[in-house]
């Protein structure tokens, strides 16, 4: 996460659900890796257990001046929009995902 120093000011693109127990998040961030030039991440979700999703339509309105969480607890994690430090404070977000396992793929930005 502190590579893209926790999505603050990034741009959720979109969310798909790809099965009923896969999600995929599409983000635009700033990556510190590359001198924080513009990236996108498509981040897949597995083995999804419990999720509030929000509407792609709606994603652009989202503040990201608090940028996303990954929480690891008890070998599960937490994708949440805002900064929790815990799965059960995560499921307070407007935006989360618990699920078993968290892969990403560096894509080009989409502007």
């Amino acid at each position: 996460m502190s590579r893209f120093e926790r999505f603050v000011d990034s741009q959720i693109r979109s969310i798909t659900v790809l099965s009923p127990t896969v999600i995929e998040v599409r983000v635009s961030t700033q990556d510190s890796a590359l001198g924080f030039d513009w990236i996108d991440l498509s981040l897949e979700l597995s083995n999804v257990s419990e999720a509030n999703l929000i509407d792609n339509g709606k994603l652009a309105y989202l503040d990201m001046t608090e940028g996303m969480s990954i929480v690891f607890e008890d070998n599960r994690f937490a994708f949440c929009y805002g900064d929790y430090s815990s799965i059960r404070s995560a499921k307070d977000s407007a935006l989360f995902v618990i699920c078993d396992s968290i892969k990403y793929e560096e894509l080009p930005f989409s502007g």
